[in-house]
């Protein structure tokens, strides 16, 4: 039996069932329209907008650039920032957050209600919304397609099959009840089984859903606000395939993928489907940004905004030119630039503010650095002169230069891997990593990198000792470039750039095939899931550097079950200094974003840990 027709008999209504359904939905749809008209005017004056149905607008087009290329759109297999910003767009998760609570707060998306947990913290049971429908596909067949729990379910084993390498899989092997064995026995036998239920996520009807945890996790939910776990058809992934689903992306969520030209462009437009809501947010007190944007906003009818169209505009200067001759509506302050936009204050200048742009400055939820594969044959492993030799490069790195030169001072140094706005970060943590081409070059000379006749260093056998870093085009990409061929031509060593575009180099991170390369980390809800960039079972994934250490390793597990406390505190501390110690990572800075707005952008901000979240402003026409 092919699974369209096994999904008509097992979880929706027969045809002529549902269109006897749809047309009585109709007729109650029109009387209860004419009841509401009958009302007198004043009553309708005060009542809320109907949000049955999407009211973007197709002529409200919002104009928008990407600065690195997406990667696709299948968002069970990309990790990248920029299409996880196209894919939470498309795709409905389970929860999202509130659009204005500081701090952050879950709130329900796909699903009805908070989910209903047990009392041991391991069973969460949700009730997905009536009523929220796919966009219309020809993997429908002609038929309105319904999002249930069974989407949910398939959404989540797509991750525990192993032909679709999820970069997730680290979360979701320890979370969730026989995850991890369900993917082990997929990787024996060669294929995974959909049909068969699973012990940790399944449906009970049509509209339940039920996860069973190995144990109680202080951060699942979080985990259910990304589009990796939003509801997919499966007769969508089964009618364009592996390749064919990264181009094809099919969700209940705003929007819908119009046009893409790699690398290039992509165009959203509004998806007919998706219900409206009612802007209706409460703002954090005493903050006169947010007041005025609630204010501004507060009982429009929303999304407005019909149509979204991305450009990938690498080099700053062409973005900041895009901006400045309103091309684009909306950029994120290229560090080249801030002088052109702010005073040495960090104040809107007063050309732009004459100009009607809104301003949004921000720490961000990032951390820059520089990984070093601890599996290259030149730069890798863990004995004592390999250890040494790492370290002395991120001590020879001018991290203070970068920040003031490069970053033109848009930027926090970093001195732990969690950024200043994510639960888990210690304000009272030091690094014991400095800047110290004294210290650095002393180091290289106590473990036997001596220097040649031309002043280089050589490896202790005596072979020349070049590093190799990989590098984008971009502009930024090559202003660092410089500075670590000065930073590395004080140590002595010869230094390699090679180039790249940034799909290809993460492939090849995952392959722990770079030697090190400058990254960066960013959206993550909590201390753990960035502490994963460095765990031995993120290799593959996440983990570039390909660090292998079985003590990090405990730490990280002590830390995924730890409530918030001094021994939590203790546990990342010992994490961060096994990172140090061992030249895994080269830690950079946390990015302090000025992003500003056209006049004609209305109720523009930027949320922490949302994702594609033009539904929540609007936009003038022309």
């Amino acid at each position: 039996m092919k699974f369209v027709d096994f999904l008509k008999i097992k979880y929706q209504a027969p045809p002529k069932a549902l269109t006897l359904y749809l047309k009585i939905f109709s007729v109650q749809a029109f009387i209860f329209g004419a009841a509401v008209m009958l009302c007198v005017s004043s009553a309708l004056a005060n009542s809320a907008p109907n949000p049955k149905a999407n009211p973007a607008d197709p002529d409200k087009v919002l104009r928008l650039a990407f600065p690195v290329a997406e990667t696709g759109f299948d968002p069970v297999r990309v990790n990248d920032l920029y299409s996880n910003t196209i894919t939470a767009a498309i795709f409905q998760p389970l929860m999202t957050y509130d659009w204005m609570a500081m701090p952050t707060r879950l709130v329900p998306d796909a699903a009805e209600a908070m989910p209903e947990v047990s009392k041991d913290g391991k069973t969460y049971t949700f009730k997905i919304k009536k009523g929220l429908f796919f966009t219309p596909d020809d993997a429908f067949k002609g038929q309105q397609r319904e999002l249930t729990a069974y989407d949910f379910v398939y959404a989540l084993l797509r991750h525990a099959d192993p032909k679709n390498r999820s970069p997730q899989v680290s979360d979701l092997d320890d979370k969730i009840l026989g995850f991890a064995q369900s993917r082990q026995q997929a990787t024996v036998s060669g294929k995974f089984d959909y049909n068969l239920k699973h012990p940790g996520i399944y449906a009970t009807d049509r509209y339940t859903l039920v996860i069973q945890l190995n144990q109680a996790d202080r951060n699942f939910l979080s985990l259910l606000t990304s589009p990796f776990a939003a509801g997919i058809a499966r007769e969508v992934v089964e009618k364009y395939g592996f390749e064919g689903i990264m181009a094809h992306p099919v969700g209940t969520g705003p929007y819908m993928l119009d046009k893409w030209v790699r690398g290039s462009k992509i165009i959203l437009k509004a998806n007919p489907e998706y219900p409206g809501f009612v802007w209706n947010f409460e703002p954090p007190a005493n903050n006169l940004l947010e007041l005025r944007i609630a204010n501004q906003m507060q009982g429009r009818k929303m999304p407005q905004i019909g149509r979204v169209e991305i450009s990938i505009i690498e080099e700053p200067q062409s973005m900041w030119l895009a901006f400045s001759g309103k091309e684009i509506d909306v950029v994120a302050v290229p560090p080249s630039f801030i002088e052109k936009a702010l005073t040495p204050k960090n104040d809107l200048l007063q050309t732009w503010v004459a100009e009607g742009v809104n301003m949004f400055r921000s720490v961000e939820p990032d951390i820059r650095y520089q990984f070093f594969n601890l599996r290259d044959p030149l730069i890798g492993g863990y004995t004592p002169e390999r250890i040494a030799l790492r370290r002395a490069i991120i001590m020879g790195y001018d991290v203070d230069e970068e920040i003031r030169v490069i970053r033109k001072g848009q930027a926090i140094k970093a001195e732990q891997m969690v950024s200043p706005v994510i639960a888990g970060h210690d304000p009272n943590y030091k690094s014991i990593v400095k800047f110290s081409p004294l210290s650095a070059n002393a180091l290289l000379e106590q473990f036997g990198y001596k220097k040649d006749a031309k002043g280089y260093r050589m490896y202790p056998d005596g072979k020349p000792l070049v590093l190799t870093i990989y590098s984008s085009t971009s502009s930024i990409e090559r202003e660092r470039d410089e500075l670590w061929k000065k930073s590395m031509d004080r140590l002595g060593i010869r230094l390699k750039v090679k180039k790249d575009k940034f799909p290809e180099m993460l492939k090849q991170g995952k392959q722990c095939a770079i030697p090190s390369w400058s990254l960066g980390w960013t959206r993550s809800a909590e201390a753990e899931f960035v502490m994963k960039l460095l765990y031995s079972k993120t290799i593959g994934q996440n983990n570039y550097s390909c660090f292998e250490s079985a003590e990090y390793d405990a730490y990280f597990e002590q830390l995924k079950r730890l409530p918030d406390g001094p021994e939590r505190t203790r546990v990342l501390h010992n994490m961060y200094r096994l990172m140090e110690v061992n030249g895994a990572l080269g830690l950079s800075s946390t990015s302090v974003s000025t992003r500003l707005s056209h006049q004609r952008v209305e109720g523009y901000r930027k949320h922490p840990l949302i994702l594609g979240d033009w539904i929540y402003y609007d936009i003038q026409k022309p």
